[in-house]
């Protein structure tokens, strides 16, 4: 689907300052807010074209030469997200407070959309982003591990090259997909981001630390047994031979909570029965350990923003928009 188009077929010309305006907002509503000054945008030099997976905004981008600014207070009236990049043609220089950063053709980079940072295009470039919301990639990877940047080379990594080509195929196909082959396709690319993000930050993960590693042993078992009724800290633990004190410090260190992590977990697993299957809103809340639905609704608001119906509604219909053509 495309978003922007570079207006060749629009009669007068598109005006230089209306057409930069469009692009900049499209970059805002595809990618982060940024305060940009686009070079001259000719003929065949600006075009977006959107292939979604659900809330994983994937955009395909022609753009012209560009400097850019992104400041603290743009980056914190927005979600938080994670961005993959990747450059098909031309260079991008990107510097952040810690790092200056530069993605040629052939590379694959993945931070954290909070940052602030400076953008420097300075000719036109061919590439691909994927806005993640963090929330999406919680279940696979954990928050902690998100500490940097990962900036990986298709040639060097061959996780990378699979999540490249993983990509030009979903490009090509998603317009066909049912709602539950996105749903699967989704998680597919998650999955490929949290491996590249455990790889590439290996070093400060620390690896050899315990509670690490016992944090996603529990975070598996959690996942394991949530249709199973209440999971709570003391089953959790005698499975895994620790204290229940221990199960505590190893989502703390983390940044997170047992409770949290179960909620969100339940949280999650509704919102994929929402958009792959009819079961109705009762029956996925009882299905996933809800009270009932208004518990569910309170909840898949509070993350959401919206009631389970009217995500399932939003949703369904966007896939049908895409199926169709649309």
């Amino acid at each position: 689907m495309t978003v922007v188009d570079d207006a060749r077929e629009q009669t007068p010309v598109m005006e230089f300052d209306a057409l930069a305006q469009m692009w900049c907002s499209t970059v805002t509503d595809r990618l982060a807010a940024f305060d940009l000054r686009p070079g001259p945008m000719r003929a065949g030099t600006t075009a977006v074209e959107a292939h979604d997976l659900g809330d994983l905004l994937i955009t395909d981008w022609r753009c012209p030469a560009v400097e850019g600014r992104r400041s603290p207070s743009m980056a914190g009236d927005e979600p938080d997200s994670i961005l993959l990049i990747t450059a098909f043609a031309g260079t991008q220089v990107i510097e952040t407070p810690k790092d200056s950063l530069v993605l040629r053709p052939g590379e694959l980079l993945i931070v954290g959309s909070h940052l602030a940072a400076r953008l420097t295009v300075p000719a036109p470039t061919r590439k691909r982003t994927v806005r993640i919301p963090r929330t999406a990639l919680q279940p696979f990877v954990p928050r902690d591990q998100v500490t940097g940047h990962v900036l990986l080379s298709t040639g060097a990594s061959p996780l990378a090259s699979l999540t490249t080509s993983y990509l030009n195929e979903v490009t090509h196909t998603v317009d066909e997909m049912s709602p539950r082959e996105v749903e699967v396709a989704r998680t597919a690319l998650l999955s490929l981001v949290a491996g590249m993000i455990r790889t590439g930050q290996a070093a400060e993960v620390g690896e050899t630390d315990f509670l690490p590693i016992l944090r996603q042993q529990l975070e598996q078992w959690i996942v394991d047994h949530l249709a199973s009724g209440a999971v709570r800290v003391s089953d959790i633990a005698k499975a895994h031979n620790v204290a229940p004190r221990t199960v505590q410090r190893a989502f703390a260190q983390a940044g997170q909570t047992f409770g949290s992590v179960v909620r969100k977990h339940r949280i999650d697993a509704a919102r994929n029965d929402l958009v792959t299957t009819h079961l109705p809103v009762a029956a996925i809340a009882y299905r996933w350990g809800f009270c009932d639905t208004s518990h569910l609704g309170r909840e898949f608001r509070r993350e959401f923003s919206m009631s389970p119906s009217d995500y399932r509604d939003l949703h369904c219909a966007a896939q049908l928009a895409s199926a169709s053509g649309d």
